[in-house]
């Protein structure tokens, strides 16, 4: 088949976010304490290059991958929770199914892939029972009592300001 214009172009950037995509997943598996996770983390990785290498057939061109967007969701994943990370990933897989199912007439592979990458949604939404996602529920009630009582301590001391200043000004009989 011969690929020329702007399906070219798609499918090359379909092609760098199958490789980027897949050592991002390489680089969180090997971060992830969860044997379990890890395996699934791994393999999606590996259908991520199957993904690029299958595009590859068709532009016949090499591509390197996203080093920025890499260390983007790993940092983002380190800093923030795996669970973040992996949520924000898991938007990307919605919008390449997307993407792969507008190719379904010109590209038949682009059917199976778009199923794969639903599968790997699917697998992603079943990853995140992180033991820090579990406690969040209590985190953002305890964030809010404290808010709750910072409010009240800066009112009470605004309060206590005012009502100095007004009863010096009276006391010295300046005008109030």
């Amino acid at each position: 088949m011969n690929i020329t214009g702007t399906l070219r172009e798609k499918l090359l950037g379909f092609q760098k976010n199958e490789i980027t995509e897949h050592h991002i997943y390489s680089k969180l598996a090997e971060k992830v304490k969860s044997p379990e996770n890890r395996r699934i983390l791994e393999d999606i990785a590996d259908d991520e290059l199957r993904h690029y290498r299958k595009w590859q057939e068709y532009t016949r061109h090499d591509v390197e991958p996203d080093r920025l967007r890499i260390w983007k969701y790993y940092l983002i994943s380190r800093v923030f929770g795996f669970t973040f990370g992996l949520k924000l990933l898991e938007k990307g897989e919605e919008g390449a199914q997307d993407s792969y199912g507008s190719l379904r007439e010109t590209i038949p592979e682009a059917d199976a892939i778009a199923k794969n990458e639903s599968e790997h949604e699917m697998a992603l939404l079943e990853l995140l029972d992180e033991e820090r996602l579990r406690y969040t529920g209590s985190m953002v009630l305890g964030l809010n009592d404290a808010l709750m009582e910072m409010t009240g301590v800066t009112f009470a001391v605004a309060a206590v300001s005012f009502l100095i200043g007004y009863t010096m000004r009276a006391f010295l009989g300046v005008n109030v």
